[in-house]
């Protein structure tokens, strides 16, 4: 669907659509917590899809085939590297790159002020595909708005490498990132495969004992892979960009001889007890509503906060598209999340 964004999509936002986003982020609902000791926060889309959207999905209906990862994972062999960082993203920030267990680690920061937050950000993918040219607008986006310092790892991916690498290299960055300031200093965000990641991240750092991030933040996470709640069966039918069969096979490969239910591969099965705030951002046509919806539920039962972000009728991943007014709306909270 990356492809169809980049034709569709203007590289650059118009002021009418600027002026459009903000007039609604005035008329939507504010954002409220919960009464009592409870610090949750719920809040539900209230504009119907724009013009845009309803392009998109009409296109990935048309373009978009239903079994591209199946047809991927089917080769011996095939490389996934990450897009090329777009050229203005040089001129406006500052860009290292690092490598950690021989793969690359991106930090890109603002050439001014410095906010002092670090957002670790994993991409998602469906652990096969790389970073997207998508993700590197979104970072962009972000640090105008927070001045935070964006980390971004190359992490590896299946089938060449299984969740188990992964880890290994995420926590080396953590655990550089904790030499060079607090975690009350740090965030962890991911959209989809890598919000899984991001979860799933926390929750053994949670159990081994390190220090936690401030908080995590999920855009459209994955986080079941045996995609096995049976409410996925009804929203396939109004999803356009993701397949759960598909999905299914991409979570065997990235699971490798572990069964696909840990919690290190199936965040939504670990505990979620004792971990940073949790904000979920989810669009209601995207197959993985259903388990955002039985987090968001697991925890209302725990009695543990969470920060759920509700958009009916939207695509997955639709957040990290910055020219939508959708996007723009999704934006807007996500900097305040990282801010506050």
């Amino acid at each position: 669907m990356a492809a169809i964004f980049n034709i569709i999509l203007p590289k650059r936002m118009n002021i009418k659509r600027w002026l459009i986003g903000f007039c609604l982020f005035l008329i939507s609902p504010t954002i409220q917590a919960q009464p009592g000791k409870d610090t949750s926060i719920v809040y539900i889309y209230q504009a119907a899809p724009s013009f845009e959207v309803r392009v998109l999905k009409i296109a990935a209906r048309i373009v978009l085939p239903r079994n591209s990862i199946s047809k991927k994972l089917s080769k011996d062999h095939f490389v996934s590297d990450a897009a090329t960082i777009p050229k203005q993203l040089f001129t406006e920030f500052n860009i290292d790159t690092t490598r950690v267990y021989g793969r690359n680690v991106y930090r890109i920061s603002p050439k001014g002020k410095k906010s002092g937050k670090y957002v670790l950000y994993l991409h998602g993918g469906a652990y096969i595909n790389n970073i997207f040219r998508q993700h590197w607008l979104f970072a962009a986006k972000i640090i105008r708005e927070t001045n935070c310092t964006f980390i971004l790892p190359d992490y590896p991916l299946a089938p060449a490498a299984t969740y188990e690498d992964a880890f290994a290299m995420l926590e080396a960055i953590y655990k550089s990132l904790l030499s060079e300031t607090d975690a009350k200093n740090i965030i962890l965000m991911g959209d989809s495969a890598g919000g899984g990641l991001a979860l799933a991240l926390a929750e053994k750092q949670k159990n081994e004992g390190t220090a936690q991030a401030e908080q995590i933040i999920l855009l459209s996470p994955w986080i079941d892979v045996s995609m096995s709640n049976p409410e996925i069966k009804e929203i396939q039918k109004k999803d356009v960009t993701l397949n759960a069969d598909d999905l299914v096979m991409a979570g065997k490969v990235w699971s490798g001889k572990s069964e696909t239910s840990i919690y290190l591969v199936s965040p939504v099965n670990g505990s979620l007890e004792g971990l940073p705030k949790i904000s979920v951002f989810i669009g209601t046509h995207d197959i993985l509503y259903a388990d955002c919806s039985r987090l968001k539920m697991i925890m209302k039962q725990k009695g543990i906060p969470i920060n759920y972000y509700e958009y009916p009728k939207m695509f997955h991943d639709w957040m990290i598209l910055v020219s939508l007014i959708e996007s723009e709306k999704a934006l807007s909270q996500i900097c305040w999340l990282v801010l506050n």
